[in-house]
């Protein structure tokens, strides 16, 4: 079976409210049909049965600890970063796989960490084969038999591979029996993370969570804030959902350096294609912090995007409707110009 597929099947929708997309089907010149699937139209809706809950854990950090609610955020949108895992919540699965109780497909964090001790082992031994390789023609060997051993060589590391992976015992420690409690049960200390910006997008744009935008946002930043609190969150807030209503998938870019990163479908099926760093329109930085920003996102081969918001209203408007709750108002008081930078290297930008 194909790789993507199964990946298809999971991340099927891009964000948590799907359409309704499992309605009967409709039979042309049967008029029962019509009317079954009018009926079915009308009473079914695309809301959640229940709301996700979310808590706040040391300070201001928004979590999930359901896993269920986890994983269902992250295969819609792929919302949140799992504190234990790379980004999917995958640390309970990995640790029953590793201690052999419940076999699994392969995670993210499994095949990054084979495929990395793979490229090194098979590093050191292609140098020492090199070495090998030198002396035999200092010596006079004919190439056809270089080459005959050098087939020899690559075939006994699949060899090798092959049999590492058919004898990988289970791996448990001590600090393992702390994992289980009185019933024998794995806990699960994973939580989902959100970012507040993830966070006001599934209250305000998307009805997901069991908080109010209002409460979510006087919890980040207090109940009687300044424009200079509520600017940053509110700049990036507005690039988040802009970017999101285009239908990227915005994951966090601190990794990089900058503020998001934006891919096509999603971290499974792509890298990320763009590097957004979200400036205020007056923002005015010096040449060294473009160029050390451009060059971390140039590096990961990312497009650097300057992502200028503006607010169109004075201040203390947005702060009041900040303080009433209107945020439809207030997001849409805000302005979206992009730029995309790039660095000018003399050597390969001659023409």
């Amino acid at each position: 079976m194909p790789k993507f597929v199964p990946n298809a099947k999971h991340y099927k929708y891009p964000l948590p409210i799907h359409p309704l997309d499992d309605l009967p089907e409709l039979i042309p010149h049967n008029p029962v049909s019509w009317l079954y699937w009018l009926y079915s139209y009308v009473s079914r809706t695309n809301l959640l049965p229940s709301k996700i809950h979310v808590r706040f854990s040391n300070g201001k950090h928004i979590t999930v600890a359901d896993p269920n609610e986890m994983l269902y955020l992250w295969r819609n949108g792929f919302f949140g970063t799992a504190q234990l895992s790379r980004s999917e919540p995958t640390w309970k699965q990995r640790t029953l796989d590793r201690l052999g109780l419940q076999k699994s497909l392969v995670a993210l964090e499994h095949v990054t960490e084979q495929r990395r001790l793979e490229r090194l082992e098979f590093k050191r031994e292609r140098a020492n084969f090199e070495a090998v390789r030198l002396d035999l023609r200092r010596q006079g060997v004919a190439e056809t038999e270089i080459a005959q051993q050098e087939r020899e060589f690559l075939k006994s590391l699949r060899d090798r591979e092959t049999q590492l992976q058919q004898n990988s015992d289970v791996q448990s420690r001590t600090a393992d029996e702390k994992l289980f409690n009185d019933s024998n049960e794995l806990v699960n200390l994973e939580v989902l993370e959100l970012m507040p910006v993830e966070a006001i997008f599934l209250t305000f744009a998307l009805p997901v969570l069991d908080i109010s935008p209002l409460t979510l946002t006087r919890t980040l930043v207090g109940d009687h804030p300044s424009y200079a609190d509520i600017n940053e969150l509110c700049i990036k807030y507005v690039a988040y959902h802009h970017y999101r209503s285009h239908g990227w998938c915005v994951r966090s870019g601190i990794k990089f350096g900058c503020d998001f990163l934006l891919y096509k479908r999603g971290p499974p099926f792509q890298h990320a294609e763009f590097g957004i760093m979200v400036l205020n329109s007056d923002a005015s930085m010096d040449y060294t912090w473009y160029a050390s920003s451009a060059r971390v996102v140039g590096g990961a081969k990312k497009s650097f995007i300057l992502c200028y918001v503006e607010l169109q209203r004075p201040q203390h408007e947005a702060l009041l409707m900040w303080q009433q709750g209107k945020f439809s108002q207030l997001f849409s008081s805000y302005k979206v110009g992009e730029i995309m930078y790039r660095r000018w290297i003399p050597g390969k930008n001659r023409d």
